[in-house]
């Protein structure tokens, strides 16, 4: 196999100290990578010598773009890796909750999961955003309705800036409330609800 060539017939004797000691150090870790199997397929050798090479920008251009590349790369996998990740929640369905007078820039989804045969409970995902941060002692909470009063609570939470996403788990049957309700506080106080959405509407 032909050899690589040597880093002063790439970069040329123009290049400063400074930045070749860089080079070097490039080109040492570039030549520890074993080279690519010998048995490249022929029909790839010919669909890639009948590509045209663009005019390369100048070495220090060159640099860049390939410092720029890598990152990229870097930062793609990373990001795949996080949204190829299985987290075990499977949706059922969903339902977009309507904010009120009292929360008119706010917004809700409740997704529901499938009853886990062996518990009989349900997982609950709450995607909230537009709602203002509490103090550390106050908390929203999502709970369900029935004949217009807090029947029962699916959990409490807080929110930060932009959307926060909650993880619930609860064992009642939706089925036998009337709607879903956001609100702040504790059911003693009664508090409005902030967002709301019938269930049959789900």
């Amino acid at each position: 196999m032909k050899e690589p060539p040597e880093l002063h017939e790439l970069v040329g004797g123009d290049v400063p100290d400074e930045e070749l000691a860089r080079l070097r150090e490039v080109d040492g870790l570039l030549r520890r990578v074993p080279p690519p199997p010998h048995e490249v397929p022929l029909s790839l050798t010919h669909a890639v010598e009948q590509v045209s090479a663009p005019r390369l920008p100048s070495r220090r251009r060159r640099l860049g773009l390939t410092l720029a590349f890598a990152a990229l790369v870097a930062a793609l996998a990373f990001g795949l890796g996080r949204w190829t990740e299985d987290d075990g929640f499977e949706e059922a369905w969903s339902v977009v909750l309507e904010s009120t007078e009292n929360a008119p820039a706010a917004s809700a989804v409740v997704r529901v999961g499938e009853v886990d045969e062996e518990s009989g409970n349900m997982e609950l995902v709450l995607e909230v955003s537009g709602l203002e941060p509490l103090e550390s002692d106050e908390f929203y909470a999502l709970w369900l309705a029935d004949e217009g009063e807090w029947a029962a609570t699916c959990g409490y939470f807080s929110v930060g800036e932009g959307e926060t996403t909650i993880r619930m788990s609860v064992s009642y049957d939706i089925r036998d409330f009337e709607a879903w309700a956001v609100s702040t506080g504790h059911p003693n106080d009664h508090p409005p609800p902030l967002l709301r959405a019938e269930i049959d509407a789900a």
